[in-house]
């Protein structure tokens, strides 16, 4: 489910790294209550360590303990595939606390398990995104092929593998999946995925200075909310 840098010129090398991100879902629909409360309280971890707010921090971190718990003495609350769900959903609570390295190696446990294309897709996306935080672009590529084999079309991991590869060097690259998305306008819509990071993920953000794709695209999605906006009020009148 998911499930985060920005360069100094193009030499790869991080100059301040954001080891934050945003979980999302291709639908609601696929979540158990338990998950959504996990979900909704990883974003605001995440959201907190960006603002340092060290009481929401703590607040959260017991609030997801509580929830890992319950959702492991209900067996993932009846997962079909537990094995696979408690270790990952584990690691979505890590990885949002911080704890990295942590969160890679049980997803790596859960990876064992993912028996499905959708599964295997969130796992490799997931230790993608974890290694590209922790700065190792190249391995983050490497999870990135595996996460896309398994789902060409999923939004999240493009932009992971769109940060991965502009990471490791792959400019042309990276900038060719941000077009790929411009050339599918149906992708752009208020409550999409794609629509989630370009309004919430200050990583993808930072890199529109260095990608024109992406530039474009933000452009086309702040023209869409305004259109929205002067629609919206027009009805109101």
């Amino acid at each position: 489910m998911s499930q985060s840098s920005f360069k100094d010129q193009f030499t790869g090398q991080s100059n301040d790294q954001i080891t934050t991100t945003i979980v999302t879902s291709s639908s609601h629909d696929e979540l158990s209550p338990i998950e959504s409360a996990i979900m909704d309280c990883c974003n605001t971890l995440h959201e907190a360590h960006d603002r340092r707010d060290q009481l929401t921090i703590r607040e959260v971190n017991a609030q997801l303990e509580k929830l890992l718990d319950r959702y492991d003495q209900t067996d993932g609350e009846h997962h079909p595939n537990p094995a696979w769900a408690r270790a990952n959903q584990r690691a979505l609570a890590l990885s949002a606390m911080g704890k990295i390295d942590q969160a890679i190696r049980l997803e790596l446990t859960a990876l064992k398990y993912a028996d499905t294309p959708r599964r295997q897709e969130i796992s490799y996306g997931n230790l993608a995104d974890r290694c590209l935080r922790l700065g190792e672009a190249d391995r983050a590529v490497e999870f990135f092929l595996d996460a896309i084999n398994a789902n060409p079309e999923s939004v999240p991991v493009l932009i992971t593998g769109a940060h991965s590869l502009f990471e490791a060097g792959y400019i042309e690259q990276a900038d060719t999946i941000f077009k790929t998305f411009l050339d599918n306008p149906k992708l752009l819509t208020p409550s999409s995925e794609l629509g989630a990071y370009l309004d919430c993920d200050v990583r993808t953000r930072n890199l529109c200075e260095y990608l024109p794709s992406l530039a474009a695209l933000y452009n086309r999605w702040i023209s869409m909310n305004a259109h929205s906006f002067k629609s919206s009020k027009g009805d109101q009148q």
